[in-house]
């Protein structure tokens, strides 16, 4: 997210009103779509970090991808029908345009357009599709990714990413969903997938699979400006069971509260982080003349150069914004939703900084921006699913929540692929060939002791028929 390597789009939303028969005006909000993003890209920043040794694409050059963003309309519930006799008039979907009506009152609605609207009918299944598995497949590629839900608690955020399914596959969330497709599609032999799953609890990074990590510092790579937190655990995949079995492990340290708006309200963020490694296919050595003659002088002629892809995929559960006077928060639930409401609000203003190509980008204000740094402005693919509720009593929250969708669909990153000479495999196939050089030259040594060995002995041989031949020759003449 840091202004350095951020890329921006610099449009604004349009802006339109309309007269339906009843004299009803509408205001539409939403980016035009005949803008082409790559336009906004200045060339002078698609520059790749020399240090980083990674080819962000067959012709080095990053590639602009803009953010993503899906609305989820949460089905009505048993509170929304007795206390919201008109719900039904507040939200209006509009799916075949993608766009989402907002009734502020008998005369007026606001209009926001987005990538994708799903109904409150739309399956598990179809939200992943959409949603997630592009970003799955880039990561599977090489690029970095990230899928988030923000909406406002009660909403549906965590049911879409997390829910487990454990009954009912149909059910299954995003983040089983992504690692299912995810070990499907890597080979045990040379690929690996290791994953961390962390929560961000009242500004204190802690590990959900390790509860006694707590403070776990969050480290930035000077040169790269990539975000790691090597104090947290991170744990190989064996297969889809193992993975089940840490997701459960991890939603039961997650904090979570009852409120008002929500029987099981999480009072953190969670974010699971998911490291892909895969082989790619071996590089000629014409193909990295640039590292010079010294370091292509390591590959045997003839041989390929071979190289890894390292990716990482994000899969982030905000808590949701919360009015107190409305969830009832009191004592301590108030100050975890105050620090819920702080971190949201940073990255709001990260994400408003982005989209108006402000030259500070406030990243190093909350805990959660720095996190999502390679998020939004940075490297990775991103894919946002916002969810609202259909009461109109929540009209604020949910009219921020669009809000938010807006503009975070004007923040550009730079995609780059993440593809590195493979030093480790490179140094197991050399010592291969130097075992098995050695393992000839054994041999030949070998059979030339042996060709000498019978060689003497058929010398021997020689000799002592010359000898005996000689003696008969001798004899003869006396």
């Amino acid at each position: 997210m840091a202004s350095g390597s951020a890329m921006r789009s610099s449009h604004r939303p349009d802006r339109q009103n309309s007269s339906a028969p009843s004299s009803s005006t509408s205001r539409h909000v939403g980016p035009p779509p005949h803008i082409s993003v790559r336009s906004k890209v200045p060339s002078s920043r698609r520059s790749v970090t020399p240090t980083s040794r990674a080819r962000a694409s067959e012709d080095n050059d990053p590639e602009p991808g803009r953010v993503r963003v899906a609305v989820r309309l949460r089905p009505r519930n048993a509170e929304d029908l007795v206390s919201d006799a008109d719900f039904g008039d507040f939200v209006e979907l509009q799916p075949e345009m993608k766009r989402v009506k907002l009734r502020k009152n008998n005369w007026s609605s606001d209009s926001y357009r987005f990538d994708e609207v799903f109904t409150e009918s739309a399956s598990q299944k179809r939200i992943y599709e959409v949603v997630a598995k592009p970003v799955v497949e880039s990561v599977l590629n090489g690029y970095n990714g990230t899928v988030m839900a923000y909406g406002q608690t009660g909403t549906g955020k965590t049911y879409t990413l997390g829910k487990l399914g454990n009954h009912d596959a149909s059910e299954r969330g995003i983040m089983v969903r992504a690692l299912e497709d995810i070990i499907a599609n890597i080979s045990p032999a040379s690929d690996s997938v290791e994953i961390s799953y962390l929560q961000l609890y009242m500004e204190s990074v802690q590990d959900l699979l390790a509860p006694e990590k707590i403070n776990i510092p969050i480290v930035e790579d000077p040169k790269s400006g990539e975000v790691s937190v090597p104090g947290a655990a991170v744990v190989r995949m064996q297969n889809l069971d193992h993975f089940l079995e840490l997701l459960q492990i991890g939603e039961a340290n997650r904090h979570a509260s009852n409120t008002k708006l929500n029987t099981e309200s999480s009072r953190s963020h969670a974010i699971l982080m998911v490291y892909v490694r895969r082989s790619s296919p071996e590089k000629e050595d014409n193909d990295f003349s640039f590292l010079g003659k010294e370091s292509r002088s390591v590959s045997p002629a003839g041989h390929g150069m071979p190289t890894v892809r390292k990716s990482k995929l994000l899969i982030v559960d905000l808590a949701g914004s919360e009015r107190l006077d409305k969830s009832g928060s009191e004592g301590h639930m108030a100050e975890e939703a105050k620090f819920i409401n702080l971190s949201l609000t940073s990255l709001g203003k990260c994400i408003n900084a982005l989209a108006e190509n402000s030259p500070h980008i406030p990243t190093r204000d909350s805990k959660l921006t720095r996190l999502l740094r390679d998020s939004f402005g940075g490297s990775a693919r991103t894919s946002l699913i916002i969810t609202v509720g259909p009461s109109s009593r929540h009209h604020a929250e949910t009219t921020s929540t669009m809000m938010f969708g807006q503009r975070a669909m004007k923040v550009v990153n730079m995609v780059k692929l993440k593809e590195e000479f493979d030093y480790e495999s490179l140094c197991r196939k050399l010592e291969n060939q130097v075992d098995h050089l050695n393992a000839e030259i054994d041999r030949q040594q070998k059979s030339r002791e042996n060709d000498q060995i019978a060689m003497d002995k058929k010398l021997g041989e020689c000799q002592n028929s010359f000898a005996e031949a000689e003696k008969s020759l001798v004899a003869r003449s006396e």
